[in-house]
């Protein structure tokens, strides 16, 4: 935790502070501005200095035990977004009983995650903001990169615009770049493609870069498949894969058999629609 009340009910920002204000924290009592129990400032030499829960009891709203890359980030973003636009870290949502880690122009949810989590506590979290007029932006740390091959969770954290398709945040501390992956699809054999841009941190305007996805591109993916297609769509069926044997089925639906198709495409469709059924060139109509 970055902020805490202090006995006259203020909040006290830890990234607002110099140093000798660090050293007057140390006989103040301090609370969680969540759920009101006492914290205490740690200020060690390996972390940054955060609030901890006296108790050993878990606060609900609230994370403990953040890595340095999450509350670093945080502190990072947090100054990035200062530059140009009213922004609040950890502000507890009373209605929500949520606390993002940045709220930008009070309806903007920044949520940086660095650790995995459940879909399905992403989904209400998601859920809940948006039933609230809320706008969530999440922002992922290096454990949740996009990589390769597409987990059910980084599906459920991918963004879909017109000009951009479907997109993924991440955040790389490191080089101190955000870098945004776009028009991200998958090849017929589930492997992950897409578009990169990298911005830098503290440089320009943050909200304005996170609108770049809506922003108009020229940018394509190149074909990404050069090998022999029937083929391995033929190996998949003859192996019983329950992904090819679920789009065979649609083809015997449509009176045809996908064994016996001379011509596969090329084409790269986008995440989260069927690959072969949705849009396949009028061979299967959606």
């Amino acid at each position: 935790m970055l902020v805490a009340l202090n006995a006259a009910e203020a909040i006290v920002n830890l990234l607002e502070l110099t140093k000798p204000d660090l050293a007057d924290l140390a006989g103040e009592f301090l609370r969680c501005p969540a759920c009101k129990s006492q914290v205490r400032l740690k200020n060690g030499r390996v972390k940054m200095p955060h609030f901890a829960h006296v108790s050993l009891a878990a606060c609900h709203y609230v994370s403990e035990n953040e890595s340095l890359q999450h509350l670093t980030l945080k502190k990072r973003l947090y100054h990035w977004f200062k530059q140009t636009e009213q922004v609040k870290i950890e502000h507890f949502l009373s209605d929500l009983q949520q606390t993002p880690d940045l709220l930008v122009n009070e309806k903007i949810a920044i949520e940086i995650q660095c650790s995995r989590l459940s879909i399905q506590r992403l989904r209400e979290r998601t859920a809940t903001y948006r039933a609230h007029g809320y706008t969530v932006l999440w922002l992922m740390g290096k454990d949740l990169w996009l990589g390769q091959h597409l987990t059910q969770l980084k599906q459920d954290l991918l963004y879909l615009t017109q000009n951009a398709g479907f997109y993924y945040w991440e955040l790389d501390l490191s080089r101190e770049k955000l870098r945004l992956n776009y028009l991200c699809h998958e090849d017929l054999r589930g492997c992950l493609h897409y578009l990169q841009r990298e911005f830098s941190f503290d440089r320009g305007n943050l909200l304005e870069v996170l609108r770049t996805p809506f922003a108009a591109s020229s940018a394509r993916l190149t074909n990404q498949l050069s090998f022999d297609m029937p083929a391995f769509i033929k190996r998949q069926l003859n192996y019983q894969n329950p992904k090819w044997l679920r789009i065979q089925e649609k083809y015997y639906q449509n009176g045809q058999n996908l064994m016996t198709v001379d011509q596969f495409p090329l084409k790269l469709y986008p995440i989260g629609l069927n690959l072969l059924t949705h849009q396949f060139e009028g061979v299967i109509k959606p």
